[in-house]
């Protein structure tokens, strides 16, 4: 599932590095597109999971939360509901592969933490 992101910001240093909004949320990235983005400019795009070592979801216990919140770096901790085609819905949707042992899970609301999240662009909108 695709979101509608606006991108902010590119960092000077560090070239993958990505500030962009998506439904009134600032989000630092990783651009994985292969075409050059635009600051200013709003993007139909795919954002995606990035994980160092085993990725670990865990069901919410009595709560239906859907949130994002930064940790530290890029790193993330993840509430929303498990959706099917290995999406997330965090309040606007992360899709990745990485989700298909957890499909036991959908329908679900869950928690998890990630190393980054990855952007990947595809037409201006």
């Amino acid at each position: 599932m695709n979101n509608k992101i606006e991108i902010c910001k590119f960092d000077s240093l560090i070239e993958e590095e990505i500030y962009f909004l998506v439904n009134n949320q600032k989000i630092i990235g990783f651009n994985v597109s292969p075409q050059q983005q635009e600051i200013g400019k709003i993007y139909e795009a795919e954002i995606d999971i990035f994980v160092n070592d085993v990725l670990e979801i865990e069901e919410q216990k009595n709560q239906y939360l859907k949130k994002i919140e930064h940790i530290n770096n890029y790193s993330y901790a993840l509430w929303g509901k498990m959706l099917g085609d290995n999406t997330l819905d965090v309040g606007f949707f992360i899709t990745s592969d990485l989700f298909e042992d957890y499909r036991y899970l959908v329908g679900r609301y869950v928690y998890l933490k990630v190393d980054r999240l990855q952007v990947y662009c595809e037409d201006k909108v």
